[in-house]
């Protein structure tokens, strides 16, 4: 399997294992947002609680220029850790989150 195609099978394989974490409170669904045509890849949450909208972003990753950045994760999941376990190396995984500079000194790709 090509790098590309390895890396969508392992993001989306990381995002389902999130699906099983719900929120214990309202009336709120956990879904998957998998973009294979533009290489962007979502775990949402979207409902009600009471009266208030929910309607979250929990994780985030993109694939761009090879490597896998991670736009945002809110749980305590340590998304870069569980890819290099799955086989990303270190060089191919971008903390998209952290400005450049704080990416300078992550050890992880820079861009």
């Amino acid at each position: 399997m090509d790098k590309l195609n390895n890396y969508r099978t392992i993001i989306k394989e990381l995002l389902t294992k999130s699906l099983q974490y719900k929120p214990s409170y309202g009336d709120v669904e956990v879904e998957p947002i998998f973009d294979t045509e533009h290489d962007h890849y979502q775990i949402i949450s979207i409902g009600w609680n009471n009266q208030k909208r929910i309607y979250n972003p929990i994780m985030h990753l993109d694939i761009k220029n090879n490597k896998i950045w991670i736009q945002q994760n809110t749980t305590e999941v340590d998304i870069a850790l569980e890819l290099m376990e799955m086989g990303v190396p270190k060089q191919d995984i971008v903390i998209g989150f952290h400005t450049s500079k704080m990416r300078q000194l992550s050890g992880f790709a820079v861009e």
